[in-house]
């Protein structure tokens, strides 16, 4: 396999959010994102606190999820919400009672939002898709420009707008051709970064003034500054990366102090990262492939972790059984809650 290395696709990143903003700030000059100032970014991305937290999850739900992604807390309705991609199901999961729905989707689901009208809007494998409501119809609303048959949407996310933010996973991932892209409420679909192979960590801080994300292969979570007048992310910078053999970012959250809660894969454990960076705790969890989380129950401060099952051998598997399921962690009162979800305007 070929990816790019961290300079590259920093370098193309920063390109191609510098087009789609086209303001002409120097910051966001693809040149700025040399070796050298790479290194020095490095040197500050990650530092580590003086004293990391080290928590446990617990399994809530023995869901043997193929490729469990996407969760989300459903603040009014007191329940979480959460895909199979490769199974083609949404869930929709009571934690008080136990319950666990299935809704069939047809294709891959990478992602989706709650919209206003107690339905959804998602990127599926051929395009962006309204769901009327749990159980309800499937409305396909076309796609951009991109190859459903080595390309699918992945991770997604609204911003405090209500537009859809959802980048794609280019599946061969011999090149980087995926993109990131933003369905406004009007359906109008527009790309805002090209050039990743794997698109992950969509969050927005909750003063909605920053944006985070992540191509998986290159191992780094950037932040950018976010117009949320405009919808447009610009100055990317890199605020943590991570050596191979550590494990690569997945899916995440923010909480209500603006810290990223992300899921990294291979690595069996969510880190929360200040927003600078700085690693404040980490979860284990206690299977190879954590892929997102969210910050839910009455309080909001219950972390809640989809894993997959994904590259695990048949004595994997045999050994950790309950990999693919849903796990959880109750956080001490000094963290801060989560935020609630931002439901598509459309």
């Amino acid at each position: 396999m070929i990816y790019m290395t961290y300079p590259e696709s920093a370098a193309r990143l920063a390109s191609s959010w510098a087009a789609s903003a086209a303001t002409g700030d120097p910051r966001r000059d693809a040149a700025s994102w040399s070796p050298a100032a790479l290194a020095r970014a490095e040197t500050r991305a990650g530092a580590l606190a003086p004293s990391v937290e080290r928590l446990e999850a617990r399994l809530v739900l023995d869901a043997r999820a193929q490729l469990g992604e996407c969760i989300r807390w459903d603040a009014e309705a007191q329940t979480l919400w959460w895909v199979d991609i490769d199974r083609h199901r949404l869930h929709r999961f009571d934690p008080v009672s136990g319950s666990n729905e299935t809704m069939e989707i047809g294709e891959a689901i990478g992602c989706f939002a709650q919209d206003a009208h107690g339905g959804f809007i998602a990127g599926l494998r051929s395009g962006f898709a309204r769901i009327t409501r749990f159980g309800g119809a499937l409305v396909r609303l076309g796609g951009p420009l991109h190859d459903p048959a080595r390309e699918r949407f992945n991770d997604g996310r609204c911003d405090f707008q209500g537009r859809f933010w959802a980048g794609t996973m280019w599946e061969p991932r011999d090149v980087a051709a995926g993109a990131l892209w933003r369905l406004d409420p009007n359906g109008r679909m527009s790309a805002h970064a090209q050039g990743v192979v794997i698109s992950n960590a969509i969050t927005f801080s909750p003063d909605g003034t920053r944006m985070t994300f992540a191509d998986s292969p290159a191992h780094t979570i950037w932040v950018c500054d976010y117009d949320a007048a405009r919808g447009l992310p610009s100055n990317p910078r890199p605020i943590r990366r991570y050596e191979p053999a550590s494990g690569r970012p997945d899916g995440a959250a923010t909480d209500a102090e603006g810290n990223v809660w992300v899921a990294v894969i291979q690595g069996s454990r969510i880190e929360k990262l200040s927003p600078d960076g700085r690693l404040l705790a980490i979860v284990d969890v206690p299977v190879p492939c954590p892929t997102c989380c969210t910050l839910g129950g009455r309080d909001r401060r219950t972390l809640y972790i989809t894993t997959g099952r994904i590259r695990m051998t048949e004595d994997e598997l045999a050994a950790l059984p309950t990999a693919g399921g849903v796990y959880a962690v109750d956080l001490p009162a000094h963290h801060a809650p989560g935020i609630i979800e931002p439901r598509y305007a459309g």
